[in-house]
């Protein structure tokens, strides 16, 4: 099994597939690699735990219905 060249190769492949940005193939040879390597599953986890606290615990400002309805009428939908 081929390695990553580097870690940032391999800490950008993870990134790319919580993003949602990597094609079919890549994701299972990702995933495959991850499955057969402890250092890649550390990794992998640990991006994985970080996405999921900021996704639980940073709380985003909630938007007004008056900003929404402004931009909805400067935009101009064809």
């Amino acid at each position: 099994m081929e390695r990553f060249k580097n870690s940032g190769d391999l800490r950008h492949s993870i990134s790319l597939y919580f993003d949602n940005a990597l094609n079919t193939a890549d994701e299972k040879n990702l995933i495959d690699r991850v499955n057969a390597d402890p250092t890649y599953s550390r990794i992998f986890n640990k991006e994985k735990n970080f996405r999921d606290f900021i996704k639980n615990n940073v709380k985003r400002p909630t938007v007004s219905p008056d900003l929404i309805q402004t931009i909805r009428s400067r935009v101009k939908i064809d």
